[in-house]
């Protein structure tokens, strides 16, 4: 059986400790609060085999200025990268996307938005 990647993705930037600073511990797959935070959320990815999946995520880095949501999306994407080593069932790392400027549309609220891709196998027994 595959990990739970969303859960692992959410524990592992929350504690990591470049980034803790910067959000203070507010990440999750929902945004409930207007103070700098990490909003992460499955938008897919395949499953070619059964020993072998390719979760798909969105990662928006929010800030309360836009100098806030640019240093956390330059820490939080190097944090992306090194979540390649902190797992050995994480084989794998794609950042299709990186560092896209896009403010909230209805808050005007400071984003910038990540998609990186895992491969990931299941854990050892």
């Amino acid at each position: 059986m595959l990990p739970d990647v969303d859960q692992a993705l959410v524990d592992y930037l929350k504690s990591h400790p470049t980034l803790t600073p910067l959000h203070g511990g507010r990440v999750g797959t929902k945004l409930q609060t207007t103070a700098t935070a990490v909003r992460i959320a499955c938008v897919g990815g395949g499953h070619p085999w059964p020993w072998e999946g390719l979760p798909e995520y969105q990662v928006e880095w929010w800030g309360g200025t836009e100098f806030e949501a640019k240093r956390l999306a330059r820490a939080g994407e190097q944090a992306l990268w090194d979540f390649l080593s902190a797992f050995d069932w994480v084989t794998g790392v794609s950042v299709p996307l990186t560092q896209l400027w896009s403010p909230d549309e209805t808050s005007g609220r400071p984003r910038v938005i990540t998609q990186v891709q895992y491969r990931v196998h299941p854990e050892e027994a």
